[in-house]
């Protein structure tokens, strides 16, 4: 396991993500939400394989709580960095303590249910609300999270390659997480990847949500679009003598500027399975050639899936 130094901490190259944990999450997850012990089984397995980031946010159902109960009953929390996220409410947006009170009450109940008193990372969850106004208000948000001592480094967690460039300049904003996988390659295109070398980067999204995995034939409503791409996917796997799973990680692990991988699970062999996928070989240059040319331009309502219709 790689890590990167950061400011006083140091970040493994996997973040276990926990949404899974505390809700049902993902288009082609159908074991739902794991029990008590398979949680406590794979928070621990987790660990002992040396990931010591873990990925959780305000919105994501029981997760904060279960990984409190966690690091409760092993006494990890000094070793493990935690990121959580918060919202900002739209109607807010142009009452600045309105904004500043609804996020710090946030803040706080994260340290609570986590069972700490800083959080190492804190992120903005951004939705679809317009970056412009956010940027108004975050960075002084961030400011005084800091100075009261409850978070340790800010950031984003961007919606849309525009919430990037957005952050480029801003110094409180030193850490984000971003959408990039085979099928968006926005920031790359754009070069804004290869501009955050002084901020700590997460890829998410690395399977699209668990798209990368589905059965071109079940996909219904605007996924039907999706269909010749993921055929497509399959016979670059098949060329590059991979699995869709280790092509896929293998894009985004080996793209200069990412920092650490969050990838979700719903049992400890999902989490074995990605510990495997990290230590996987590189993609093929001619297959890294084609990716790039094939999938340049993926419609924008099959990589948001917020945009997704529900499969009927």
């Amino acid at each position: 396991m790689k890590y990167t130094l950061f400011g006083e901490y140091r970040f493994s190259q996997l973040t276990l993500g926990t949404v899974q944990l505390g809700m049902q999450y993902g288009i082609s997850n159908s074991a739902g939400v794991p029990d008590p012990s398979e949680r406590f089984r794979m928070l621990e397995y987790a660990v002992q394989a040396g990931i010591n980031t873990v990925d959780t946010a305000r919105q994501y159902g029981q997760s904060e709580q279960v990984l409190g109960d966690f690091l409760e009953q092993t006494a990890e929390s000094d070793s493990l960095n935690l990121v959580s996220k918060f919202k900002i409410n739209p109607d807010v947006l142009h009452d600045p303590e309105r904004a500043w009170t609804s996020v710090r009450n946030s803040v706080v109940e994260s340290l609570k249910a986590l069972r700490v008193s800083q959080l190492p990372v804190c992120l903005l969850h951004k939705g679809a609300e317009p970056m412009g106004e956010v940027m108004k208000i975050l960075p002084t948000i961030l400011y005084r999270l800091k100075e009261e001592g409850l978070i340790a480094i800010g950031g984003v967690s961007a919606y849309y390659p525009e919430d990037v460039d957005a952050c480029l300049t801003e110094t409180v904003i030193e850490a984000l997480q971003i959408p990039v996988n085979i099928f968006d390659q926005r920031l790359l295109q754009r070069g804004t990847l290869a501009r955050l070398q002084s901020k700590l980067v997460f890829a998410r999204s690395v399977f699209l949500q668990g798209l990368f995995f589905m059965d071109p034939a079940q996909l219904t409503g605007n996924l039907t679009g999706a269909k010749p791409y993921l055929e497509q996917l399959q016979k670059l796997a098949e060329q590059a003598r991979m699995t869709v799973a280790q092509l896929a990680f293998s894009f985004v692990r080996d793209l200069p500027g990412v920092d650490s991988i969050v990838f979700g699970a719903v049992n400890e062999m999902q989490v074995r399975q990605n510990v495997e996928l990290l230590a996987g070989p590189p993609i093929p240059s001619a297959v890294l050639a084609e990716i790039q040319d094939v999938f340049q331009s993926v419609e924008e309502e099959i990589i948001t899936p917020g945009q997704w219709a529900p499969l009927s």
